[in-house]
């Protein structure tokens, strides 16, 4: 007897929604019938049978009524969450699997192209992007060779993607003639990258994946406030002298001091760079001020630069 209350106890202490009522019917009929057995002499282990029945169909009704309910809500919205750019992100899982990109020569003019020979590849202007920067996607040739009456003239898109998010870098009609050996071309500009790291570059002639390979970004440009290194310290060699630019769009100046700190805080060298130039910027049409010198780096590590009294903030060479 003292079983059976404490199942009834149980049931109320259930939550009012995980049950229908005939399901509580059912168990409450199940329980009467385990009262009548008891009274003719039943069974200890036949008693445990019938309660172990009840407590399965307590735990299949739970799932089925409202934590079933709440488990399918929850599934719901995580698939209503995703968006269709983290859905695209979500199939390129799989970047170190894609072609990196190679160099090679344009067959005319032996200038340098970076992707795959004789498929797709973009004008080699730098040796590298690098996020977050406008400049080095400002200007941008993109060569493409196959058949050019499925090229001249149609429709093209460019995405990237890693990990985290894809985008669109570019997109508009290719040429109608080749210039360089190519069967198509175009000059354009692509959205910055985000972030650095590996990113798949796909290209899309009408609509159809033509080919694609992956691109390694570099970290951002070292800035402070009011100062932005024009080359990253990961494209200068170890322990030589390296020519970089210094843009302001505030600071008018003869010359400016550059500290270079290593990562426990000390000054390694010191440099000056002098204004050798202004120049317009195009997007908002105020004067940017370029200073020049000279910057070298003894080792591998963590770094900062004090330029002008501002500090950049840490990054790796």
């Amino acid at each position: 007897m003292r079983e059976t209350e404490q199942i009834k106890e149980s049931l109320k202490s259930l939550p009012k929604y995980s049950l229908s009522k005939e399901q509580r019917q059912n168990i409450s009929s199940k329980l009467r019938q385990n009262r009548t057995h008891r009274r003719s002499r039943f069974k200890p282990a036949a008693a445990i049978l019938s309660l172990s029945a009840i407590l399965v169909i307590l735990a299949f009704s739970l799932l089925e009524g409202g934590m079933g309910r709440e488990i399918a809500q929850e599934e719901s919205q995580s698939l209503q969450m995703k968006t269709p750019m983290e859905d695209k992100a979500e199939s390129y899982t799989e970047l170190e699997g894609v072609s990196e990109g190679q160099l090679f020569l344009l067959t005319d003019t032996k200038q340098e192209v970076f992707g795959l020979e004789g498929r797709v590849g973009i004008l080699n202007t730098f040796d590298h992007f690098v996020a977050k920067d406008p400049r080095r996607v400002a200007k941008l040739m993109i060569f493409f060779w196959g058949n050019p009456e499925k090229l001249a003239g149609k429709e093209y898109e460019i995405e990237a993607a890693n990990h985290n998010e894809s985008l669109l870098l570019s997109k508009g009609v290719l040429s109608q003639q080749g210039l360089h050996g190519d069967d198509a071309h175009i000059l354009t500009s692509f959205t910055p990258f985000p972030e650095e790291g590996l990113w798949q570059l796909s290209f899309y002639v009408d609509g159809q994946l033509f080919d694609q390979f992956s691109v390694k970004v570099l970290p951002p440009f070292p800035k402070s406030k009011h100062y932005t290194l024009e080359k990253s310290p990961k494209e200068m060699e170890i322990g030589k002298k390296t020519e970089i630019t210094i843009e302001s769009s505030e600071k008018d100046k003869e010359k400016i001091d550059v500290q270079l700190i290593n990562g426990q805080g000390k000054t390694i060298s010191e440099h000056s760079f002098v204004q050798e130039t202004e120049q317009m910027d195009a997007s908002t049409n105020s004067l940017i001020y370029i200073y020049g010198g000279k910057l070298s780096f003894p080792e591998k590590g963590i770094w900062k630069l004090k330029i002008d009294g501002e500090e950049t903030g840490s990054f790796e060479n």
